[in-house]
């Protein structure tokens, strides 16, 4: 029973471990991707091939080891991998992804050349025209990155302006993949330097008078929220209590009930006798007579110089009878 108990908390606790992992793996997109690669970035080896830019989208390091990397979904219905599944090894300390931050891949078909070489190539004349990333479950669609077939050709990368989920200009969220101005793998899409919001906000409202009524008004309606908030506990705070209430009245209707009952109470009558007995007792202590002491002691010498308290004669009761 303990070992079956035992067994069940692990299945538990790895459960819950994969579930929090998958999670975590779900903030992955494919960012950046660069097919005709001439002269532009070099892999560890001096070549240049064509690589893909991930990019951790969430505020958490992620582990992307173990996910796949392919161009080919055909097995993803059944969980099964195709040869041209490529699964991120496990133990390299570079495949965690730090937050808001980006990794590179090279895509040409050579993965004994190190852990961020594929084992696919989207130049070859069979490939097809996207890449995708996809749980270390094998079942889980993490990101669809498709691109047009001109883009083996092309001059340029394509992926997100903004990054993934990044706001553009204009504030507003992008997630349109589109053809890039720059080369940026490894870094963000969009280099140039943006405007701050001080900066945007001092040059819409340049004396700041805007500012200063959003302020007052946010000011105002807090303390007049705070006000209603006080206002709503004393009137609950001095609405009276119904068990408070029942109590008092029930105090109130025992006092009445003794003052009835001491109203029933017929008074005692007073018939005469008891005064005269008190009026009597009080005379005689207060008039009562006393001997008048002189206060002084007198001593005799008795006739004899012996105690008679001793003698017989004085303890006889009467004087015996002869027969």
């Amino acid at each position: 029973m303990n070992k079956l108990k035992t067994i069940f908390i692990l299945s538990i606790l790895f459960l819950s471990v994969n579930i929090l992992f998958a999670q975590k793996q779900k903030d992955l997109r494919i960012n950046e991707l660069f097919l005709n690669n001439v002269d532009n970035l070099a892999d560890e080896y001096g070549r240049h091939v064509p690589w893909v830019e991930i990019f951790n989208s969430s505020y958490n390091n992620v582990n992307i080891s173990e996910c796949y990397l392919t161009n080919d979904t055909t097995g993803l219905a059944a969980g099964v991998p195709t040869s041209r599944w490529y699964r991120i090894p496990k133990g390299d300390p570079k495949t965690v992804i730090p937050q808001r931050s980006f990794l590179i891949f090279y895509l040409d078909n050579m993965p004994t050349y190190g852990v961020f070489h594929t084992n696919f190539n989207p130049m070859d004349s069979n490939s097809t025209n996207y890449v995708a990333l996809i749980s270390s479950n094998g079942r889980t669609l993490i990101d669809f990155f498709p691109y047009k077939s001109s883009l083996r050709t092309a001059t340029h990368s394509y992926g997100y302006q903004f990054d993934f989920g990044n706001k553009n200009l204009d504030g507003e969220i992008e997630n349109e993949l589109s053809e890039l101005k720059y080369f940026t793998p490894g870094s963000q899409n969009y280099p140039e330097p943006m405007a701050t919001k001080s900066e945007e906000i001092s040059k819409k409202d340049k004396y700041g008078l805007g500012l200063t009524v959003i302020s007052m008004v946010v000011v105002f309606a807090a303390l007049f929220l705070i006000f209603v908030i006080l206002k709503l506990f004393a009137r609950m705070s001095n609405k009276p209590n119904p068990r408070l209430k029942l109590h008092s009245a029930q105090k109130k209707a025992k006092k009445e009930e003794v003052k009835n009952e001491e109203k029933q109470v017929s008074p005692l009558v007073d018939n005469g006798e008891e005064l005269a007995a008190i009026s009597m007792a009080l005379h005689y202590h207060l008039n009562a007579a006393h001997d008048q002491e002189s206060e002084v002691i007198t001593i005799e010498t008795p006739s004899a110089h012996y105690s008679p308290w001793s003698q017989k004669h004085f303890t006889v009761k009467g004087s015996p009878k002869r027969r």
